[in-house]
């Protein structure tokens, strides 16, 4: 099985529609039967999400949450999902302020699997409320996997490997990064044109697929470095894990 995430940077820069066509393209490529999108738009009534769940034959599913705000004041950002199997429940889950979860259940042989995003409060001088919300995360995992069922966290984290905001994510699930020729997987990169110098989460891998309940790792890597003739289609690169259920 395989999940994706990705940070689409909402309607910003001066080509959102292409970025929009080479997003919707690399998520085609891949086949994922799950997607994670944070930055993802909602503008009179249309999200992203649905927009890209029509062309690629999947459930979708949106919810507004804290984001950086874009320019256009019809345009709100928030977190979206995409599923080829259909949801049996969606929910928002809120984790502090305006923060939230976005979950998706599907039902998988006898048990359910839960499809979580969110993107945490990005920046540098937040680092509480980070920490507050990936505790209210963790939380929620442990609810949701106390009866046996799957759960899998996509999402943007805003925080490197090694941060203590990750420590009570990884103390309930399993990091899906295996390294191979992408090294540290570096999601956010100052290679990228569209990401501003000096950012303090720059060069780092912040975007994340967590797993738990009989859900096995098995390869992962990261892409969108060129796939919008020859630009980044985000300012984010995405990840993809493939995954085996046991």
């Amino acid at each position: 099985m395989r999940f994706m995430t990705w940070n689409v940077w909402g309607r910003f820069g001066d080509r959102w529609l292409r970025r929009q066509r080479a997003i919707a393209a690399t998520v085609r490529a891949q086949r994922p039967e799950f997607v994670a999108l944070q930055e993802t738009w909602r503008v009179d009534g249309l999200t992203q999400a649905t927009v890209l769940g029509a062309e690629l034959g999947m459930a979708s599913a949106f919810a507004p949450s804290r984001m950086p705000r874009d320019a256009h004041p019809g345009v709100r950002l928030g977190l979206g999902i995409l599923s080829r199997f259909p949801f049996r429940a969606v929910e928002r889950h809120k984790l502090s302020g305006d923060t939230v979860a976005l979950r998706g259940e599907i039902r998988l042989g006898r048990r359910s699997l839960h499809f979580i995003t969110s993107c945490l409060d990005w920046e540098e001088d937040r680092q509480r409320e980070r920490l507050a919300q990936a505790q209210a995360l963790a939380t929620l995992v442990s609810e949701l996997s106390g009866s046996g069922d799957r759960v899998v966290f996509a999402g943007d984290l805003n925080s490197p490997p090694g941060h203590p905001e990750l420590e009570p994510l990884l103390d309930v699930l399993e990091d899906c990064w295996r390294p191979g020729e992408d090294g540290v997987g570096v999601t956010y990169s100052s290679h990228n044109r569209y990401l501003g110098r000096g950012e303090w989460l720059e060069d780092n891998r912040i975007d994340y697929i967590l797993t738990r309940g009989g859900l096995v790792p098995r390869e992962s890597h990261v892409l969108g470095f060129d796939e919008d003739r020859g630009l980044p289609p985000s300012d984010h690169y995405a990840v993809v894990a493939d995954v085996l259920v046991a």
